[in-house]
């Protein structure tokens, strides 16, 4: 009885319902991991944001010397122990943590642009791989109807070939001809299939072909569009011209970074101790680290940059 049913069913109703291109579109967006990854990448980024405007911390040090157990005093053993605390801050000059800051926005919002080209790449691949499914359906519809009408042709011809109307070598070459409606069917359903993987591969889908469907209007409208407008809409909408200029743009504000870390930076200390017979004394320090080698490290020469290299590169996109 169970098999009976079964039969009965049509293996169409065990599936799910055929989707629609934005139901394709909503499941690669919140499935498809390159743009999962792509999403985390600028987290990260935004979480760089917070570490490079960092301020750095203050050092403490605290010391207790000349503990003296075994002095001429032995009942007086820190009689002239010198307990010292002090501490130091290092000052960054320049505007470090603020150009640390812009360039880590800067890489932000690169992040960002490379993301959405990204997405602009893969849905384009996604909304060719609908549309090719959308095509081999209808090819295969085709060539089913085609091969139905050719098998009732087929009868005629038996038929006739009884009736004594044709020779059994027509007969012959009208059945071998029913090999090319097959494999033209067969063929297309291949080519759906393989349709179906690439679809269900970007949607990182593990849903059986036998039970994924699309469907949707399967038609061109044509706009005629001129070169200019083309390119003004290229200018606007691809976000990849957009990550080269902000990437443009973040290289102007690392140079002046670099520029800014080639600034010493002081570092402010303060102490306070007592030294018998002093009760208590306070004292004040600054250290200033004396770039003498600072040349000599095969660093690149910043002032050989030109940032009007910019404006080329700016030209060639």
């Amino acid at each position: 009885m169970v098999v009976a049913i079964a039969g009965i069913v049509p293996i169409t109703a065990l599936g799910q319902q055929p989707l629609t291109w934005q139901q394709i579109k909503g499941r690669f967006e919140s499935m498809n991991p390159t743009l999962r990854a792509g999403r985390i990448g600028i987290d990260e980024a935004r979480a760089q944001e917070v570490t490079a405007y960092l301020r750095p911390n203050p050092d403490m040090t605290t010391t207790f010397d000349q503990i003296a157990p075994f002095s001429a005093n032995p009942y007086r053993p820190l009689g002239s122990a010198l307990p010292l605390v002090s501490a130091s801050y290092l000052h960054e000059r320049g505007g470090k943590r603020e150009l640390r800051l812009e360039s880590a926005q800067k890489g932000t919002a690169v992040a960002e642009s490379q993301l959405a080209d990204q997405e602009r790449t893969l849905l384009f691949s996604l909304r060719n791989a609908f549309v090719q499914a959308l095509q081999q359906k209808s090819v295969v519809a085709l060539a089913t109807e085609n091969l139905a009408y050719y098998d009732r042709l087929l009868g005629v011809s038996s038929e006739r070939y009884k009736a004594g109307d044709i020779a059994q070598v027509d007969l012959d070459r009208l059945e071998l001809q029913r090999v090319q409606f097959e494999t033209d069917l067969q063929s297309a359903l291949v080519n759906l299939r393989t349709a179906k993987i690439q679809l269900l591969t970007l949607l990182n889908d593990r849903t059986p072909i036998e039970q994924f469907d699309v469907t949707g209007p399967f038609e061109f409208t044509e706009q005629i569009l001129t070169l200019d407008e083309l390119h003004q809409t290229a200018l606007a909408n691809r976000p990849d011209l957009k990550a080269a200029m902000q990437a443009v743009d973040k290289a102007r504000t690392d140079y002046r970074l670099a520029v800014a870390n080639g600034a010493t930076d002081p570092t402010f200390g303060m102490d306070l101790a007592r030294n018998p017979p002093i009760p208590a004394y306070i004292g004040f320090s600054v250290t200033i680290p004396l770039r003498i080698f600072d040349r000599n490290q095969g660093t690149w020469p910043l002032h050989v940059w030109n940032p009007e290299l910019s404006s080329v590169a700016l030209r060639a996109i």
